[in-house]
C-alpha cells in the first residue's frame, strides 16, 4: 500500500502539515459546538 510506504518514510514537512490538520480539525469541531 502506498500509504504505509509515505508513513514509513515520514518528513518533518509532513509531521508539520499533520499537526496542522489536527489544529485545523480541533478549531473546525469547537466552530461546529456553537
Amino acid at each position: 500500500m502506498v500509504s504505509n510506504d509515505v508513513s514509513i518514510h515520514t518528513t518533518p514537512g509532513a509531521l508539520l502539515v499533520g499537526r496542522l490538520h489536527v489544529d485545523l480539525c480541533r478549531l473546525a469541531s469547537a466552530i461546529c459546538r456553537r
